[in-house]
């Protein structure tokens, strides 16, 4: 069950020492986010906490034109603001519910696991254009990386979905535990500010926003 701490003026899903990450797989940001926290040497340091910004998504099939035009612009937009990242636009944008659920199941479970999950989903879908809501993929993704089977909870994904959009509605987000905020993708030298202190307020950059809901 989610319990709320409240700190400053966020009340975080529950009380943590390290940063939590708010994020979603089918997220461009997110992904960019998670590839320079890998590069600053981070990605095992923070908490990461998977939400659904987008549940309508399919599981397969074409998207919608609406879905389509939205994700090749924020696509563009990092490609042009993060070169660097080496993001290729997925032959859909798919559902990230079961990724979701696994990864946050690792993240209490197994947590000295969780950071290379983490990374090799995003990069799995990405950069190598594979299919992650499909459950074969996850599978054999999780038997590469010696995951055991576990026991995924949606109540407690809804349940952070809904917190996520009553406190932030915006992804990426940084939440350092004395609840300043990192709001959206800043650019690379914010993040390592903000990692590095994580003290320091920030203004608000562009990432995902609800939709589908």
């Amino acid at each position: 069950m989610l319990r709320l701490v409240s700190t400053m003026n966020i009340q975080l899903p529950f009380a943590s020492s390290r940063i939590l990450v708010v994020s979603d797989f089918n997220c461009p940001y997110c992904f960019t986010l998670n590839e320079w926290l890998e590069k600053l040497g981070k990605g095992s340091s923070v908490r990461w906490i998977g939400i659904e910004h987008r549940p309508s998504l399919p599981t397969s099939g074409e998207n919608n034109q609406n879905d389509t035009r939205t994700l090749l612009t924020e696509l563009a937009d990092v490609q042009s603001r993060a070169p660097e990242v080496g993001v290729v636009s997925p032959a859909s944008w798919v559902n990230s519910n079961l990724a979701v659920l696994l990864q946050n199941a690792v993240e209490d479970e197994y947590p000295e696991l969780a950071p290379t999950l983490r990374t090799r989903i995003f990069r799995s879908y990405w950069r190598e254009g594979l299919v992650i809501s499909q459950p074969e993929v996850l599978a054999e993704i999780c038997a590469d990386l010696d995951i055991p089977k576990i026991e995924t909870e949606e109540d407690y994904l809804r349940e952070l979905t809904e917190w996520w959009s009553l406190q932030l509605d915006r992804i990426p987000c940084m939440l350092a535990p004395t609840g300043v905020v990192h709001l959206g993708l800043q650019d690379f030298a914010s993040v390592q500010s903000f990692v590095s202190s994580a003290i320091h307020a920030s203004s608000t950059g562009p990432g995902c926003s609800p939709g589908g809901r």
